[in-house]
């Protein structure tokens, strides 16, 4: 093989030669870009996976605070239709305090 090699002329053994470090120049241009599309990848899961959390997170503390307003609501409910946590939750949201003398207690 190296007498076959020797055999070619220089022009020929250059090009050759150059043939070669391209293949070289390639292959490493082929593992770096690898690199670099997998570190992105990497990036961009890592992206995905904590906008997953951020939402598993929203969604319990969402669940948590309805149960909080259920509980609220069963113990304003349990009190009766006439009590005063029933009068005063009912003066928060109205526009005057009339609208809330349905919920004043008996014996106030």
């Amino acid at each position: 093989m190296l007498a076959k090699l020797k055999a070619l002329s220089m022009g020929t053994r250059a090009a050759i030669g150059g043939g070669i470090v391209l293949l070289i120049g390639f292959a490493i241009y082929l593992i770096v870009t690898g690199f670099f599309d997998s570190q992105d990848s990497r990036v961009a899961e890592a992206h995905e996976a904590g906008g997953v959390e951020a939402v598993a997170e929203g969604q319990r503390r969402t669940l948590e605070q309805l149960g909080d307003a259920n509980d609220a609501e069963d113990n304003l409910r349990l009190s009766g239709e006439r009590s005063a946590a029933r009068f005063n939750e009912c003066l928060r949201g109205a526009r005057t305090p009339a609208h809330c003398e349905r919920y004043r207690p008996l014996d106030e």
